[in-house]
């Protein structure tokens, strides 16, 4: 049975849609050891059964920082700062891991975060690493530049 999830950032900018087939306490949670991802104490998901859906309500406060190998970029909401997903683009597809803490049910997801590095990844192996794993994202009200 395929569930759904949604929620956003903080004041509702960028909205978060999520269908897995797993339930929530089913649901293996990452801690990515990035500095990034620490300094926000991010707990991330990603599984490719799954599908998601980004909604720029206010494209005007979509936020995109990338650094190390430029290879993905953060999706941060300018106006409340929320960390939404990790986000990469080929083309015309998408691919994220979201930040669970961003559904409204996040509470549910229960699992204690396992940590994750992948400090030692070449790009290309990183990008076919997220294309296998990551979580087949649509991105609606998106601007076609960034």
């Amino acid at each position: 049975m395929e569930r759904l999830h949604k929620g956003a950032c903080h004041c509702g900018a960028i909205a978060v849609e999520l269908k897995t087939p797993r339930a929530p306490d089913e649901q293996v949670i990452g801690a990515c050891q990035c500095s990034f991802c620490r300094k926000h104490n991010a707990r991330t998901f990603s599984d490719p059964k799954s599908s998601a859906t980004l909604t720029a309500r206010e494209p005007e406060q979509l936020q995109h920082y990338a650094f190390g190998l430029s290879t993905s970029e953060v999706v941060i909401c300018r106006r409340c700062g929320v960390y939404v997903a990790m986000l990469m683009t080929d083309g015309a597809e998408a691919w994220t891991t979201l930040n669970i803490d961003t559904l409204d049910e996040r509470a549910a997801f229960n699992r204690p975060a396992e940590p994750r590095d992948f400090s030692t990844e070449a790009a290309e192996v990183r990008v076919a690493r997220r294309k296998a794993r990551w979580i087949p994202t649509t991105l609606v009200g998106w601007p076609v530049a960034r």
